[in-house]
């Protein structure tokens, strides 16, 4: 919530606040295929977004691995208002991580993008998953190294 009467997302009774919490179950043909979920804020929609693209974009990179899937080099964009206190502003600000070709950070910063150069696996967020192998019906489990968390299949 904010303090300020003049925004949307102010207090007040009965009022929901605005949360980032985004665990998500994707179906495949109608059946359950894929669990996923991270904490990190503001960062959560874009971590869950990029894990599951790596993963059902690039599956035979990844295949029977799924933790290949989340070490894949990320990035993070911040153009909106933070959701946490002091609520700072970001425009046009993305974080890319140094493994992914220095020509497409060019070409961001060519179209006007603010682009900061992380470490590997320096963009924030920690996606964990449980997969149901549709080829064996096996559980695949997978954690981002990118902090410690960890996952196990049963």
């Amino acid at each position: 919530f904010w303090l300020d009467p003049e925004r949307a997302n102010q207090l007040r009774p009965r009022a929901r606040p605005r949360y980032t919490l985004t665990p998500s179950i994707v179906a495949r043909n109608g059946e359950p295929f894929l669990a996923i979920g991270t904490p990190g804020g503001d960062n959560q929609d874009q971590t869950i977004l990029q894990g599951f693209l790596n993963i059902v974009e690039f599956w035979d990179d990844w295949y029977p691995n799924l933790h290949e899937a989340f070490v894949w080099p990320r990035v993070r964009t911040r153009h909106l208002q933070g959701s946490f206190w002091p609520h700072a502003a970001g425009f046009n600000e993305m974080d890319m991580e140094s493994t992914i070709s220095v020509d497409i950070a060019n070409e961001l910063r060519s179209r006007g993008h603010h682009v900061n150069e992380v470490r590997p696996l320096g963009v924030s967020g920690c996606a964990t998953a449980v997969m149901i192998d549709p080829f064996s019906g096996n559980r695949l489990a997978a954690a981002d190294p990118r902090r410690d968390c960890y996952a196990i299949a049963y």
